[in-house]
Order: C-alpha cells, then sequence, then structure tokens
C-alpha cells in the first residue's frame, strides 16, 4: 500500500520516467503533477501556492504569451500548450476565462491522453459546452475555490480562511483515488476550511446567482448611490466614501470571522436598531420576487441567451464608462493619490 508521505519527485526523475515506471494508477495518480492553462490573476495564485507548498506544477501558455519569462523569474517550468510536451501530463486544470473553454478544447480535447484529468474552477462552460459528452475520453472534475484569484494568494499568505467545492460526478466507477489526489492538491493550495462535495450544476446556479443579486451588482451599485445621496445633502465625499465603500471590507471581514449571529452581537446599538430599520424598509416583496427571478431565470437557461446575445467588450466599457465619471471613483481616486505609501 502506497505511503501518504511517499514523495516520488525526491527521486530525481523526470515525470515522463515516473509515468513510465509507475506500477500502478495509483501510484500515477499519487505522483501527478498539475499543468496550470493560463497565467492570469487564478492562475498565478494557484502556480505560487502550489510552488510554495512543494506541489508539482507546469504553466501552460499560448507560443505567442508574453507570460513565459514572468513564468520562468518565479521559478516556474513553462510549456507551450499544444506541444509534445504539455500532453506528457494527465492533469489539467482550465483557468483562463470560461469564453475561451470552447475553442480550447475544440483544438486540444481529442489529443489528451485516455483518463487526463481535466479539472475546471467553475461549473458554467462545462454545462454550456457538455464537454463531457464531447470528450468521454478525459476526466471532467469541479475544484472551485470560493475566492477571487487576489484573495486566494493574500489567504494563503496570511494563512487565512479558504474553502473550495468539488465534484466527481463526471468520473465513473472508484473515485477514492481522486478524493485522496483533490485532498493532497487542495491542501497545498492553501484550502483550510474544507472541500465541499456539489454538482457542476448547482456550483454554476450559485456563482452566477451571488454575482447577479449580490456581489457584482448590489453592493457596488447599492454603495454608489448612498455615497451620491450623502454627497447631494452635503455631506463631504472623503466621509461619504469611507461610510459607503471602504467600510465594506472591514464590515464583511467581521460577518465572515464572527458568522450571522455573532455579527449582530458585535456591532453597536444604533447600528443594531438602523438595521433592523432598513430590513423592514428594503427586503420588501418586490425585492424578494426579484432575487427570486434572477435565479429562476438561472435555472432556466434564460440567462445563458442573454449571455450568447451580449458583446461582454462592449458592455465592460460601458461600465467601466459609468464609474470612471462617477464623484465615487473621483473621490477614491484622490483618496489613495494621498494616501501614505
Amino acid at each position: 500500500m502506497l505511503s501518504d508521505t511517499f514523495d516520488p519527485l525526491k527521486l530525481g526523475l523526470s515525470f515522463p520516467i515516473m509515468i513510465a515506471l509507475a506500477g500502478s494508477f495509483k501510484l500515477l495518480l499519487f505522483m501527478m503533477r498539475l499543468t496550470i492553462i493560463g497565467f492570469g490573476n487564478q492562475a498565478q495564485a494557484w502556480s505560487q501556492n502550489l510552488q510554495d507548498s512543494g506541489f508539482p506544477i507546469r504553466v501552460a501558455l499560448q507560443p505567442d504569451s508574453a507570460s513565459f519569462d514572468k513564468v520562468v523569474k518565479l521559478g516556474m517550468e513553462p510549456v507551450e500548450i499544444g506541444s509534445e510536451a504539455f500532453f506528457e501530463d494527465r492533469a489539467f486544470v482550465l483557468l483562463t476565462p470560461d469564453s475561451t473553454h470552447h475553442l480550447f478544447m475544440t483544438n486540444y480535447g481529442h489529443m489528451f491522453q485516455e483518463g487526463s484529468l481535466i479539472l475546471y474552477n467553475h461549473g458554467f462552460s462545462l454545462l454550456q459546452n457538455k464537454f463531457q459528452t464531447h470528450f468521454p475520453h478525459l476526466k471532467h472534475i469541479l475544484f472551485a475555490v470560493k475566492a477571487i484569484g487576489s484573495e486566494i494568494r493574500n489567504q494563503y499568505l496570511l494563512k487565512g480562511k479558504l474553502g473550495a467545492v468539488y465534484s466527481l460526478e463526471h468520473v465513473s466507477g472508484d473515485t477514492s483515488s481522486y478524493q485522496k489526489w483533490l485532498d493532497k492538491m487542495s491542501a497545498a493550495l492553501g484550502i483550510n476550511m474544507g472541500i465541499f462535495k456539489t454538482t457542476f450544476e448547482h456550483e454554476t446556479q450559485a456563482d452566477l446567482y451571488s454575482e447577479q443579486g449580490l456581489l457584482c451588482s448590489l453592493i457596488p451599485y447599492t454603495a454608489g448611490e448612498m455615497f451620491r445621496h450623502l454627497v447631494e445633502k452635503g455631506i463631504e465625499p472623503e466621509l461619504a466614501y469611507f461610510e459607503c465603500w471602504h467600510e465594506l471590507k472591514l464590515v464583511v471581514n467581521a460577518m465572515v470571522d464572527k458568522g450571522p449571529e455573532g455579527f449582530y452581537d458585535l456591532i453597536s446599538p444604533n447600528a443594531l436598531v438602523g438595521s433592523e430599520k432598513g430590513y423592514q424598509r428594503l427586503m420588501t416583496k418586490d425585492f424578494n420576487s426579484n432575487l427570486e427571478n434572477l435565479l429562476s431565470e438561472i435555472q432556466s437557461n434564460k440567462f445563458n441567451e442573454e449571455l450568447e446575445n451580449t458583446n461582454v467588450e462592449d458592455l465592460r466599457k460601458t461600465i467601466r464608462n459609468r464609474w470612471a465619471s462617477s464623484p465615487l471613483m473621483k473621490t477614491f481616486n484622490d483618496i489613495n493619490s494621498k494616501s501614505i505609501k
């Protein structure tokens, strides 16, 4: 039986040789290196965390990528996507934008070795493109860290809290060896709150819903409107900025650290009474109905249709321009330009 402390990397053998010498698939899986595809924010965080933990990785880049030098300077091994060497490994994680996955899998999906692992950081692209049907020779695995790239790195360095969800629904047969490898990889990544079982569909729905109903809409836009109200009523913009924007992180940190019950034990009497007034005034039937409609449109795939008919880059430009010209953004820039470095 393979010992949990066995480390084939200390033998000094290359991965192709170790793979050739592996006496069983369980041994091969245990010593498997992860090839990280891409080098954006998520990929950089994964790469640095895993490297710092001693977990074997490579970084796969397009031939014309400007990130080759950066990868080498960080002491990581780069490999060109589509090269013969690229397909030597058996475990890959797609950390490029979801919109790029269809073209990537169309070009390379059939070239991966039988039984290779393809990890997805979100369930959306697999559900949308049905990769498990088009590439049944691969083992499609969901492993979604519930944090943005910068926080994956920051929390690792601070030994903070990180959680993740996973799905092995598209891995047939005994999945215990894959579970063991995921446990080893997640620990090296800095996941310390556990990895929790879900499905591709559930992760996709929850991820889209939290973005639409809270994280990327309600929080920033409500903060922006409240900032505007205060300034229009004569409140100094700097004070309005701190009250409506800067304190968000501090309050959310307390919510995450203490939980909902502990958070409301923590806040002042003024904040407590005010929170109940806001709850009764703002959380109306119409508000809850709109939230439920957002989820219904995700579950019915109506949102997917909207996404397909949206020019994302044009929309991004519109939203950037909206915020760039806002008094809140001007105040943010003014305050940060004067901050003590």
